[in-house]
């Protein structure tokens, strides 16, 4: 009786899907073939267009249809629906798996010298001192890299934050320009300068880290933006120029980095996803932390809709916040990250703060020592 009653029910639900399916088929196998030909457009050209690179930056949501492809295959049985669900999956956990499931502990057991630091752009208008305070003082980190520093925010740093943070390189801008770098460990500026035209010119430190030398880069690297704040305006030759200006910032980076001789550590606010050619040529020669200690998304822009916000809208509604992750915590070989977070924020900024715990390498420990 079971056995009918299942059957009967089988044959129910398939005698009411019966004149929508075809219908249904039809439409995820569009979207399959959409999906597929993004990989390959993606894989052979990488960011060469500006709506490529726009389709590359939000890519994460053309794989939020993919369950619903898959209930449909199981109901038509069709291979060709299945061969495609299935390399839609590989490609989806080909491109995210690192973030979708929890990262491994390390294989070697944590020793070395650990240091805990975070990356905040603060938003260049945001004048709620109090807040701010309280979230950087809240992350409990030990180096905190800023951008879009302005004055009333570098004076509440140094009446509230200067006991926390006895090492301070603050340069505070009118624009968003202002970069900054507060630390628990003694930290100097490095003569050294970056080519390019920054948001912010990048700030290159060394820290003193239990008698180690660490370099530490702080950037700010060249926005595309499409609104700043107002309804999307999109301005092909201004996003392709900007698109190759942050892409020959990020190989400037990355030759930066590749002629250090110490443990390097790169922070801020990158404006490029993590499918973008930027980033390919930054990981390069550098590891991201999210990538290998994060768990998540790790969306960090775009935040609040604040006086000055870069957050888009659309007919004057805002876009969802937190759509895409552009913050990052870059590391050298020297190290080996062993968590990476989103930091508290202040309800202000248009960006949220990344922060990773990071243990520098024994042998290098040892050989420094």
């Amino acid at each position: 009786m079971v056995r009918i009653r299942q059957l009967s029910g089988r044959m129910g639900m398939t005698t009411v899907m019966q004149p929508v399916l075809p219908w249904l088929t039809a439409l995820v196998h569009l979207y399959l073939i959409g999906l597929l030909t993004w990989a390959m457009l993606h894989t052979l050209f990488g960011d060469r267009w500006w709506w490529l690179f726009l389709l590359n930056a939000l890519a994460v949501y053309l794989f939020v249809p993919l369950p619903v492809t898959l209930a449909v295959a199981w109901w038509n049985r069709q291979r060709i629906t299945w061969s495609g669900v299935l390399a839609g999956m590989v490609l989806g956990l080909y491109l995210y798996s690192d973030i979708l499931f929890p990262p491994l502990p390390p294989v070697h057991a944590a020793q070395g010298v650990s240091i805990s630091v975070m990356s905040f752009n603060m938003l260049r208008y945001n004048t709620h001192s109090e807040s701010l305070i309280t979230a950087l003082r809240d992350s409990d980190a030990d180096v905190i890299a800023l951008q879009e520093l302005n004055e009333p925010i570098t004076q509440a740093i140094e009446q509230h934050l200067a006991a926390d943070y006895p090492y301070r390189l603050l340069v505070p801008e009118g624009s968003n320009n202002g970069m900054g770098v507060i630390s628990r460990y003694p930290l100097r500026p490095v003569d050294a300068t970056l080519p390019g035209d920054w948001m912010g010119q990048p700030q290159v430190v060394e820290l003193d880290l239990d008698g180690l030398p660490v370099t530490l880069l702080n950037v700010h690297v060249r926005s595309t933006s499409i609104g700043e704040g107002g309804n999307i305006i999109f301005d092909p030759s201004f996003m392709e120029s900007t698109i190759r200006e942050r892409e020959q910032q990020a190989r400037t980076i990355a030759a930066f980095a590749a002629a250090q001789s110490q443990p390097l550590l790169v922070m801020g606010d990158f404006n490029t996803g993590d499918l973008s050619d930027a980033y390919r040529t930054l990981t390069g020669v550098l590891h991201d932390s999210w990538r290998v200690a994060g768990w998540g998304l790790g969306h960090t822009f775009p935040g609040a809709s604040s006086s000055g916000s870069s957050r888009p809208k659309i007919g004057g509604i805002s876009l969802p916040m937190w759509l895409v992750r552009i913050d990052y915590i870059f590391y050298s070989d020297d190290w080996q990250a062993q968590e990476a977070s989103i930091g508290p924020w202040d309800g202000v900024s248009d960006h949220r703060p990344v922060m990773a715990t990071l243990l520098l390498q024994p042998a290098v420990a040892e050989e420094d020592s």
